[in-house]
């Protein structure tokens, strides 16, 4: 799936003594190149409005101060050594001012050093000051923070198991020797890459550069950076020695370094499959939603285990950008509470039901909803058909039979146009008394606006029905995308022009007629490939109907899949109708250069953006 990139960190790139070291006075130590000041190791990763940190180390304090971390939304540990794990104190302020505890995680060992070395967190006592909040996590496999998937790299420190972490296409393996094989397989296909490279001298418990150097090799990505680099190494001068060998996308890190990493989660089912069962996480590596039909499927599911649930309800068609803050908070909020984070929804929409007339076209389909569920980190939804009967119910009945009696709700999350109820008179105002007197909270999340619109379904729908996909994948976060089956066409293109796929779109909402530049995803493979997408009738053949053909670029073998789906970037040209088949070829053939160049384009403009 593609959405926002991550924007990474760089908060440390230094070694456990940092550099300077203290009383040394070699030429790195006393260099006057800013660059060769380290601090302890560590990396932010940034997306939307949230914050992850990797590593509290001894120097957190000034390296969030210098990276102006407003807000801190999860920390990350790779291990429990002092340069790792010593700045932890210094969370308190997020805590105070966000009034909720950070979710930590972690390996059992590493929780344990962290339970010895700051036992007045942990040990229950009274105190009279502040000390930092925290709800701990056991890492044993995948899971989501900003909507996104990490998933833990085991790695070997010595005698010490330590993790690193992949995210998207990025993943950063810092205080390691060695990994395992299972460990390589999830870390292919990566653009960059952050690895130990302490220096030229073997130490048994780090790479060294030549190390480093043999791991990039084998892994491939697009850039690595060295970090947890001793003094041994002087920037500039390293690089330049990294250049001279012809490793132009290798380099040492520094203090502030920023880039962007793309945010998609597409790693291989068989890497995955190592570390996560295939119960927890679907074929495209996104966390398996438990679907319920009604609220009291639900109750019958989670009702022993007295965890509640922390609840959105809305129609969430597309799952945009607002719809992504409201279950970002959802998530949020269910982790530090320990609740079941969960959604409420309706198949068919209440419009279709009440307003058939009226109704407008879905962006997505259900089974779409459900992955993006997962993406966001939800663990539940209820996916409730939508009868007379159920909107004859009082907003009073409503609250009291589904949120209260069955989903068991300890907190409501909703847009500020939220409506429920008989003739949709209950509002957020409402709710609010609702819940007061049936002890839940509500929470009312601001709606988001892009360029001064407030993004909507209805502002979507528009811009896709003009044919402005780029416009409405921002609005989204991604690009729009239909799914379906392929099914057997005339064979015109095949024989007059250019071979294409021939969808039938699972989604009623289509894009405009024209030309597309869009990546196309075959069944049962994780990548998505090159291709240009052409919406119409056919005009200059005398058509009839609506198609979607897909010309896959630079792909010659015979195939017919069962199923695709289609992510639409930008639009071309309208269509058009030609004077005949060639002069269609030549127009084509136009199109499927102007598609090659655009993503020649994107993968520059990406390359500069992480390189800056």
């Amino acid at each position: 799936m593609a959405s926002a990139p991550i924007k990474v960190t760089i908060l440390g790139s230094g070694t456990s003594m940092g550099v300077p070291s203290l009383a040394c006075h070699c030429k790195v130590c006393t260099s006057a190149d800013p660059h060769d000041n380290r601090l302890r190791p560590s990396i932010l990763l940034s997306r939307g409005e949230q914050n992850v940190v990797i590593d509290t180390t001894p120097d957190f304090r000034q390296q969030a101060l210098r990276a102006k971390i407003e807000r801190l939304d999860a920390i990350l540990l790779t291990h429990g050594h002092a340069d790792h794990i010593l700045g932890f104190d210094d969370i308190r302020p997020y805590n105070i001012r966000q009034n909720s505890a950070l979710p930590v995680y972690g390996n059992l060992e590493t929780f344990d050093i962290l339970r010895r070395a700051f036992a007045y967190v942990f040990d229950g006592r009274p105190v009279f000051s502040t000390v930092p909040s925290v709800k701990l996590h056991v890492v044993d496999g995948p899971f989501s923070l900003m909507g996104l998937e990490f998933v833990p790299v085991p790695l070997q420190h010595g005698d010490l198991e330590v993790l690193g972490y992949r995210f998207g296409r990025g993943a950063y393996l810092t205080d390691f020797g060695s990994l395992p094989d299972s460990s390589l397989a999830l870390l292919e296909d990566l653009d960059v890459l952050i690895v130990d490279a302490l220096r030229d001298i073997p130490h048994p418990m780090h790479q060294t550069v030549d190390q480093a150097l043999a791991l990039i090799e084998r892994l491939k990505p697009k850039q690595a950076w060295f970090t947890h680099i001793a003094h041994d190494l002087p920037h500039e001068e390293t690089n330049e020695r990294l250049r001279k060998l012809g490793l132009s996308n290798v380099a040492l890190a520094y203090d502030g370094l920023q880039f962007e990493v793309g945010a998609d989660n597409e790693i291989r089912a068989e890497a995955r499959g190592r570390s996560v069962s295939a119960a927890t996480v679907n074929a495209g590596g996104v966390r398996k939603v438990r679907q319920f039909a009604s609220p009291t499927e639900w109750s019958a599911h989670y009702a022993a285990s007295k965890r509640g649930s922390v609840l959105a309800i809305g129609n969430f068609d597309g799952i945009h950008l607002g719809h992504q803050a409201i279950l970002r908070a959802v998530e949020q909020r269910a982790i530090e509470t320990g609740c079941v984070a969960n959604a409420l929804t309706f198949d068919p929409s209440p419009r279709k039901v009440l307003k058939p007339d009226a109704a407008p076209h879905r962006l997505s389909t259900s089974a779409q909803r459900m992955d993006w569920f997962g993406v966001a980190g939800l663990e539940s939804a209820v996916v409730m058909p939508f009868t007379l009967d159920l909107a004859r119910l009082s907003p009073e009945d409503f609250v009291d039979q589904i949120l209260v009696r069955d989903l068991q709700v300890r907190a409501v999350l909703v847009g500020e146009n939220f409506h429920f109820g008989h003739r949709q008179v209950g509002d957020v105002k409402l709710l609010r008394e609702l819940g007061m007197r049936r002890g839940f909270d509500v929470v009312v999340i601001p709606p988001v606006n892009y360029r001064g619109e407030i993004v909507s379904s209805t502002c979507i729908r528009k811009a896709i029905s003009e044919g402005n996909v780029s416009y409405a994948a921002r609005l989204l976060g991604r690009p729009f995308v239909l799914t379906g089956e392929v099914v057997k066409g005339a064979g015109i293109g095949r024989k007059f022009t250019f071979p294409t796929l021939n969808l039938v779109p699972e989604q009623e909402m289509l894009p405009a007629k024209g030309v597309y530049v869009t990546r196309t995803r075959i069944d049962g493979e994780s990548k998505t490939r090159r291709s240009v997408t052409n919406i119409g009738n056919r005009p200059t053949f005398n058509g009839s109907g609506i198609t979607v053909e897909t010309h896959l670029l630079n792909f010659s073998e015979e195939i017919t899949p069962r199923r695709i789906e289609v992510h639409f970037w930008k639009r071309l040209r309208a269509e058009k109708k030609f004077n005949g088949p060639d002069e269609l070829r030549a127009q084509i053939a136009k199109d499927i250069a102007n598609a090659d160049h655009f993503f020649t384009r994107f993968r520059k403009l990406r390359s500069i953006r992480q390189a800056v």
